[in-house]
């Protein structure tokens, strides 16, 4: 049955496929090729095969391309994903590359800033310590040289001092917190200053107000001495030149306005050093006819007394009441054996009816220095001393003085 079936499509295939033969004539000779029956069905049979095969692989393709696309997008999509990433990781990169920058420089001006406060604040303790050459301190009735001068009738509680500063607190290993604890510090200091300074110029203008003189005119006499050169503004120069570059900053302004008070200080103080607020006799004394008019002790008349007299035992020491010069030792009508001593800013003291004479003229004093001897010379009735504060050649009422000179301590 098999061989049947098989013969049967034997038969058929050499119908279909008989065997050929292909003749070839060259040269004069003739060849031929046979191809037979089995080469043509193995020759189809290759065809199919491949042909089959390229089919298949067709199809595979046709089946397999819009997965392959799939996945070739999202293969886009991870590769764009990922130039993103690292375009912003870049632009992170930069950014904090330019806000470190950015911080550094914030960080060198605050640091540079901070160096000129320093520096000015180091300038301005250099300034006061030149300025600390004073010989005013506390008051006698003050207890732990709190205050610089009791309280004056215009002010009748005392005046005390800041207590100490309290420094914030910060965490060192934070520099920001401990700059802005520095920055902080250097405040509290000014403000010590400021205040400092303020009382210092209200304690020196209550001491040329009890006096009854107006400040400007002592000023004006003292400003009126020999003295010259080209002006250059205190903030133009020196210490404060940094401060004037930058009048707008408060830090700036305060520091200007803190020097200039200091300045200020320094020159009322010079004057009120100079003003002759001491007791002109150096021993325990009492007031007996005091500055203005009254009954003329030799004529009975009512007349001017232009000074004031003090009364002790005879040849008891006449003092200086403040620095200056002797301009006059000698013997002066009226007033007897006669001192007179310059001691600037328009004042001269005078003192008359003494017993005897210390000093010479063109001698520089010193506040309680003795200049001579309590008598009775010239115009006078008994031992006694008469004493005139002269200011722009005219008396004025020594009591004043010596009410001004009971609020400021002079040392040695």
């Amino acid at each position: 049955m098999i061989s049947r079936v098989f013969q049967s499509g034997w038969e058929i295939a050499q119908r279909w496929f008989p065997d050929r033969q292909i003749y070839h004539r060259s040269d004069g000779q003739v060849r031929y090729f046979e191809i037979k029956t089995e080469y043509q069905l193995g020759a189809l049979l290759a065809a199919t095969v491949l042909t089959g095969w390229l089919c298949f692989a067709t199809v595979s393709v046709a089946f397999q391309g819009h997965r392959i696309a799939s996945r070739m997008a999202e293969v886009e999509t991870i590769r764009l994903e990922a130039n993103r990433m690292v375009n912003e990781a870049r632009a992170s990169e930069l950014a904090a590359t330019n806000f470190l920058d950015a911080q550094m420089r914030e960080f060198d001006r605050t640091a540079v800033e901070f160096q000129a406060r320093h520096e000015t604040l180091r300038q301005l303790i250099d300034l006061a310590e030149q300025m600390e050459g004073s010989s005013l301190s506390s008051s006698p009735a003050l207890g732990e040289g709190r205050i610089l001068m009791a309280a004056t009738p215009a002010d009748p509680s005392q005046r005390e001092a800041r207590d100490a500063i309290t420094l914030t607190a910060y965490d060192p290993d934070d520099p920001e917190a401990r700059i802005e604890a520095l920055i902080a510090q250097q405040d509290a200091v000014l403000s010590e200053a400021e205040d400092a300074s303020e009382a210092r110029l209200e304690n020196l203008r209550a001491v040329l107000r009890l006096t009854g003189l107006r400040l400007d005119d002592v000023l004006e006499e003292g400003r009126g001495s020999e003295t010259g050169g080209p002006f250059l503004a205190m903030a133009e120069a020196g210490p404060f030149a940094r401060a004037a570059m930058n009048p707008n900053d408060a830090f700036s302004s305060r520091i200007a306005r803190i020097a200039a008070r200091m300045v200020e200080a320094e020159e009322l103080e010079a004057a009120v050093l100079s003003l002759p607020l001491g007791e002109p006799v150096g021993v325990a004394f009492r007031e007996t006819s005091p500055f203005g008019y009254r009954i003329d002790p030799f004529t009975g008349r009512p007349a001017f007394h232009s000074g004031q007299d003090f009364v002790a035992y005879p040849r008891a020491p006449i003092v200086a009441t403040g620095p200056g010069r002797v301009i006059y030792a000698g013997w002066r009508s009226g007033y007897g054996r006669t001192v007179e001593i310059d001691h600037g800013y328009g004042f001269v003291t005078r003192y008359g009816h003494m017993t005897s004479i210390d000093v010479r003229r063109g001698d520089q004093v010193e506040r309680g220095q003795r200049v001579g001897a309590m008598g009775s010379t010239g115009r006078s009735t008994a031992t006694h001393l008469h004493y005139e504060v002269i200011f722009r050649n005219d008396q004025t009422d020594p009591e004043r003085f010596l009410r001004a000179g009971q609020y400021v301590q002079q040392q040695g």
